[in-house]
Formats: C-alpha cells, sequence, structure tokens
C-alpha cells in the first residue's frame, strides 16, 4: 500500500507542477491581450480626426503621401536670457523657444519650425460699420419690495508659492566655456517669420514645457541707470538697442544676468513703435538714491478766498561704483484737471518738466564715488472752502 501511494504520489505531484505552469503561462497570455485590449480603449478615447483626399491623375500609379495638419493642443512662446557683462560691451540676448505639445501622439526625432505666424486670427480686413449715437435718456427707475438672499461669492484662495532655500556654496574661480549654439536657419517672409531647427528634438505629449535655443544675438546697446525715488529709491540699469526691427524679436518674459549674476526677471515688450527697444535689466543696489521731505520749506497759507500749499524736496544720487555712470532721475509735479486749481513748479534745479503729464526728468553723469542733489518745489493754490489730497 506505502509503494503504490508513493507511486501516485510522485505523478500527482508531476502533473500539479505541469499544471501550474500551463497556468502561469496562460495568464501571461490574459495579461498581454488585457493590455492591448486597454490601449484599443485609451486610444478610442483620445481626440481623433478624420481625413479625406480626393486624388484625380491621368493613369494608375503608386507613390507616398506625405499629409500635414494643424493641431491646436500644441504650441510655443518666446522667452529670453539676457546677459550684459559690461556696460562696455553689447548685450548678448539668447532667443528660447518654450514648445508643448498635447497631441496625442509623441514626437520623436522630428524637425522643428518656428513661426510667428497668427492662425487664430483672422486674415480678413475689419469693417467698420456706422456709428450712431444719440442723447443718453435715463430709464425710468423702479423700486423693488421684495428681497432676495444673497449668495456668497466663493473665491478661490490664493496660492501659494514655495521657494527653496539653498545653501551657498563656496565658489571656486574655473575656466568658464559657452555651450555651441544650435544651427538654426532663418527665413523671413513678407509677413512671417521662421526658425528652422536642424537638431532632431522629441517632444511626449504630455504637455510638458520643452525649451529649445533658436537665436544668440549681440546688439550694440545704450546703457544708463533710471530711477524713480517717489515709487522706489532705487536705481535701474536699462539697454537701448537702436535698430532693434533686425532682430525679429517677440513679445516675453526675459531672465536677467549682470555680471555673471542672476539679478531677476522683466518683461521684454516689442509692441512699439519707437526707433529705440529699451530693456530693463535689474537693480544695481551701488547706486543710492533719496527722496527726503524738506519741512522748513513745506508750508500752508491762506491769502483772501484761496488757500496754497507749498511741498518741497531734496533727491539725493550717490555713485559707489568705480566707474563713471549716466543716470536719469524721475519725479512728478501734481497736474490739475479742474480751473479752480493752480499747480505752479518753482524749483526744478534745471530739471525738464513735460507740461502734459506733470513728469521731470534730471539727465546727469557721476564720477566714482561722486554724489548729487536736486531740489524738487511747487506749490498748489485752491478755493479754501475745497479740499485736496496730495499726500
Amino acid at each position: 500500500v506505502m509503494d503504490i501511494y508513493n507511486n501516485n504520489m510522485e505523478q500527482i505531484t508531476l502533473t500539479t507542477l505541469k499544471k501550474e505552469r500551463l497556468i502561469k503561462d496562460y495568464q501571461k497570455q490574459i495579461d498581454a491581450l488585457q493590455k492591448q485590449v486597454a490601449e484599443r480603449i485609451s486610444r478610442q478615447q483620445l481626440p481623433s480626426g478624420e481625413i479625406t483626399i480626393a486624388v484625380s491623375c491621368d493613369k494608375q500609379v503608386a507613390g507616398r503621401m506625405d499629409i500635414s495638419y494643424v493641431v491646436t493642443n500644441a504650441g510655443w512662446y518666446p522667452s529670453y536670457d539676457i546677459r550684459v557683462d559690461d556696460i562696455k560691451k553689447p548685450v548678448s540676448i539668447i532667443y528660447k523657444a518654450n514648445v508643448f505639445q498635447n497631441s496625442g501622439n509623441a514626437w520623436k526625432d522630428v524637425k522643428l519650425s518656428f513661426s510667428n505666424a497668427t492662425p487664430w486670427i483672422t486674415g480678413d480686413v475689419p469693417v467698420l460699420n456706422p456709428w450712431f449715437i444719440d442723447f443718453y435718456v435715463m430709464q425710468p427707475f423702479v423700486r423693488s419690495y421684495g428681497y432676495e438672499k444673497s449668495k456668497k461669492e466663493e473665491v478661490p484662495e490664493a496660492g501659494v508659492q514655495a521657494v527653496s532655500d539653498r545653501k551657498a556654496e563656496t565658489m571656486v574661480p574655473l575656466e568658464v566655456k559657452e555651450s555651441a549654439p544650435v544651427i538654426v536657419q532663418k527665413q523671413v517672409g513678407e509677413t512671417t517669420v521662421t526658425f528652422d531647427v536642424s537638431v532632431p528634438y522629441t517632444v511626449p505629449s504630455d504637455g510638458k514645457m520643452q525649451t529649445v535655443e533658436i537665436q544668440r544675438l549681440s546688439a550694440d546697446a545704450e546703457y544708463k541707470y533710471v530711477s524713480v525715488p517717489k515709487l522706489a529709491g532705487l536705481a535701474y540699469l536699462t539697454a537701448s538697442i537702436t535698430d532693434w526691427a533686425r532682430l525679429s524679436l517677440q513679445s516675453g518674459e526675459a531672465t536677467l544676468y549682470f555680471e555673471n549674476s542672476f539679478v531677476g526677471k522683466s518683461n521684454l515688450n516689442v509692441n512699439q513703435t519707437s526707433d529705440t527697444l529699451n530693456i530693463s535689466l535689474g537693480i544695481d543696489n551701488s547706486i543710492l538714491v533719496k527722496r527726503e521731505k524738506r519741512k522748513d520749506f513745506t508750508s500752508r497759507k491762506v491769502i483772501g478766498s484761496n488757500k496754497t500749499e507749498i511741498y518741497s524736496y531734496l533727491l539725493t544720487v550717490r555713485n559707489n561704483k568705480q566707474n563713471p555712470v549716466r543716470l536719469t532721475l524721475r519725479d512728478q509735479v501734481p497736474v490739475s484737471s479742474n480751473s479752480s486749481i493752480t499747480v505752479e513748479p518753482q524749483e526744478l534745479s534745471g530739471g525738464q518738466l513735460e507740461q502734459q503729464t506733470g513728469i521731470i526728468r534730471w539727465n546727469m553723469e557721476l564720477k566714482p564715488s561722486e554724489s548729487k542733489q536736486v531740489i524738487l518745489t511747487y506749490s498748489i493754490k485752491y478755493p479754501k472752502d475745497k479740499t485736496i489730497t496730495i499726500e
């Protein structure tokens, strides 16, 4: 009985192992088939379209047909790296394209071409319709005695941006070499500018941004500092570029680097008709600016039926740099919008006043460790039974 039991158990164990291996093979086939089914279902849920083509020819031919089409869930926008190593050298502009796509198909090793065309804007000339005007007739007011319960608006909470703290690292002087630029062919048409990138790129269909460098530029610039101490006691370095239309730029965000250090971000606005493109290069803490109210020269008095107020300010600028700089100082006097209010500048220290805007500009050159002061004094006369707010 024991011999029969042992022999039968051995055969049963071997048969069980064979069946389990067969079940595992079948399970692998089931998983593969379920994966194919899931891929088919996911493809059906993706946005899809159908292209119908009518071909006309004189005789029967065989060949390959390439089809190009436009997708709406893909695009790009420009951004810039603006570098200034020395205010005596040209400004360096690195033109970049931020491309994204979520078309459902990954772009693998494709040749990218960036154009400033706007296909979503109609190409038809706008039509001016007749413009009718008439007297305004006030509608009669109907008092309502009903009460309606007001609904409380839900305002989404403002997002909080987390800023990571970076520990300062010991800087070791190294030989810095600039990376080689990507070969890009620029084509200027009658209405558009196109950049064809020769290096193939892979852009997955995940909607994430991918940056592609499309152009490196170097332009001569005139550097000067601008300060508006009434709003901020800071000096901003600006670069003025002439003949900027040849650069084929577009409006976009710019990252600023001065003397190989990150100084902040700015916006490059090319939607202007001026011959000079002004670029803000951030704050220079070596230029000190201060605006103080001269209390001894500020007064208020009543003469007859009018009240006269006098305001006076002292603006001080100091250059702590090792080289001379050019600076434009800006301030303002109020502009009257009522004939009963009279504003008269009394002391401007040689500043240039724009009558329509009230803006005053002082253009000055500061030597190393030099300080200069200007005085701004103006008076306001208005009826004594009225009230105006200046400060």
